[in-house]
């Protein structure tokens, strides 16, 4: 069974051959799945959002404040500060996923 990146790929090459008789629908659907996959990635990020908002009031430190003093070293290892550390990283990669997808998605 071809993986989800093989068919991509295979659907690909297919349309690389230049058959101009292409269905419309495939068009349609593939947008389709962008879009659905940016709302899928946008509530994720509120998710997030929503986690990071309570660590900052939690410990009235805004997240740039203590990504540097985390950083730093001038923090201990307390599960929270992980925990909040790990949930900006993945902001940031959820933010560089949506930022391709809107690309993908408005062209």
């Amino acid at each position: 069974m071809l993986s989800t990146l093989e068919r991509v790929k295979s659907l690909e090459n297919y349309l690389a051959m230049g058959n101009i008789n292409i269905d419309p629908i495939i068009d349609q659907t593939i947008n389709k799945l962008l879009v659905r996959e940016y709302h899928r990635i946008a509530e994720s990020k509120n998710r997030l959002m929503q986690d990071i908002n309570q660590f900052e009031k939690q410990y009235t430190m805004n997240s740039l404040d203590f990504q540097q003093a985390y950083d730093n070293g001038n923090l201990n290892d307390d599960m929270d500060f992980m925990e909040w550390s790990a949930t900006l990283d993945m902001l940031t990669q959820i933010e560089n996923q949506l930022n391709w997808l809107k690309l993908a998605v408005d062209q």
